[in-house]
């Protein structure tokens, strides 16, 4: 019974650390509307899929919070975004901030520097409506936008790539870790009554 206490007390210590550190994952997809003739990779052409996510503390505070149009969110590694284009993966993890301006236009910002500096992920969305955010506080899923842009910097050895793209419509949201929190909550459990059973 002792052991079966001792483990119930990890799991929620797990599942509270797991809680507060809570990441917010949106997936996006696109597609590549220019890119330079001298690009690095010499494989990425106009119209090639741009598979992506990024992630983020949904719980971050607003460190402009005197400003009630805008919301300025800045997170570090291991919060970052992830892009493959052509089969190329870009990852960037060292900064990433996120901007909301809630005003006659409003605009999304997500963008991301390694921590190398040779690396810039940005994701920008403006709506010319002014109807996609009702305030200035941190979006859990992608707003609706008139115009949905992505670009990529790439610093090389070689030279310096510039990919932009429009990204779709729409984007899959999923809170990975609480859930992973749970199922490792249930794992325990699980094995803390078996455990018993076998010494009951």
């Amino acid at each position: 019974m002792a052991r079966f206490a001792k483990a119930i007390g990890v799991a929620f210590i797990l599942l509270a650390i797991g809680s507060a550190h809570a990441a917010t994952l949106i997936d996006f997809t696109g597609s590549v509307s220019q890119v330079p003739i001298d690009e690095l990779f010499g494989d990425i052409h106009f119209g090639d899929t741009i598979q992506g996510s990024f992630s983020f503390d949904g719980t971050a505070a607003d460190l402009l919070p005197a400003d009630p149009a805008t919301g300025v969110y800045s997170f570090n590694s291991p919060f970052g975004m992830t892009v493959t284009i052509a089969g190329h993966s870009f990852d960037a993890t060292g900064s990433l901030t996120i901007a909301v301006v809630n005003g006659f236009i409003d605009q999304y910002t997500v963008l991301v520097n390694s921590a190398a500096g040779d690396l810039t992920l940005e994701l920008f969305f403006q709506d010319n409506s002014g109807t996609a955010l009702s305030d200035d506080h941190l979006p859990l899923s992608l707003p609706t936008a008139t115009q949905r842009d992505f670009h990529l910097d790439l610093q090389g050895f070689d030279g310096e790539t510039q990919i932009d793209g429009q990204i779709d419509g729409r984007a899959a949201q999923v809170v990975p870790e609480p859930g992973s929190a749970v199922l490792m909550l249930g794992g325990l459990i699980a094995a803390a009554l078996v455990g018993k059973r076998k010494h009951g």
